[in-house]
């Protein structure tokens, strides 16, 4: 029986830490959720529900040219070629149709965007586009992916208008390039470290170091790290 991958635990768990990410698909152990303002949630969801068949460029004419058609789509998907044995399965943000009959995922993030946290989601992405495009619901027509990217949003100011208080913001369009290829690699690697033994605690991992203190206290076992190098690879 094939094991669910959820696309939201590429960007921050699996890159983390392997150990917590075996323990967690394998053991159903998750580690402690981070601490995330709800407010943010609570914004997101705003925006999503005033956007439903907009085109983005009316929200800021810089954004593409896409209908935003879905928003939070739960999607599940057939088994991944190259890690047979998962399939992935989770909700996206929003689906947008293009001009050609395609389509494009999006992913509103309220967030100081730098390079490196924009090409952390790319794997993310990658697994919606999978997903999308072979659906395991029969009832479900696959959706042609040819687009994808991230639209942050970032406060930059704050206006004081007779009694109400407005945040300005220009939504800024980041496209991540599609790259099947690496995305296939990167879930043959996840697929390998899961059928293989549970890799060892990462000591640049807070729950790991939290954890092997604990027991070494406790008088259970010695405390072990895998190289921090070695933890925070592929």
């Amino acid at each position: 029986m094939a094991t669910k991958l959820s696309p939201s635990d590429f960007k921050f768990l699996w890159k983390d830490c392997k150990h917590c990410y075996y323990r967690k698909i394998k053991d159903g152990i998750t580690p402690p959720a981070g601490a995330f303002p709800s407010v943010f949630t609570y914004m997101n969801n705003l925006l999503q529900n005033n956007i439903k068949g907009k085109n983005l460029q009316e929200i800021h004419p810089d954004l593409p040219n896409a209908i935003v058609e879905n928003i939070e789509g739960y999607l599940k998907s057939m088994p991944i070629p190259g890690a047979e044995n998962y399939y992935i399965s989770g909700r996206y943000d929003i689906v947008c149709r293009l001009d050609d009959g395609t389509y494009m995922i999006v992913d509103f993030k309220i967030m100081n965007p730098s390079e490196e946290s924009l090409l952390g989601y790319a794997t993310q992405l990658h697994a919606y586009k999978f997903a999308l495009e072979n659906p395991t619901d029969p009832n479900k027509d696959p959706k042609l992916i040819s687009q994808m990217g991230l639209i942050s949003i970032k406060p930059e100011d704050i206006r004081l208008d007779k009694g109400n208080i407005f945040f300005i913001a220009s939504p800024k369009f980041h496209k991540i390039e599609i790259n099947m290829d690496d995305f296939f690699k990167t879930m043959n690697n996840i697929a390998t470290i899961l059928d293989g033994p549970l890799p060892l605690p990462s000591e640049s991992c807070k729950y790991c170091r939290y954890r092997q203190a604990t027991a070494q206290i406790e008088g259970f076992l010695p405390v072990v790290y895998t190289n921090a190098q070695e933890a925070t690879s592929a």
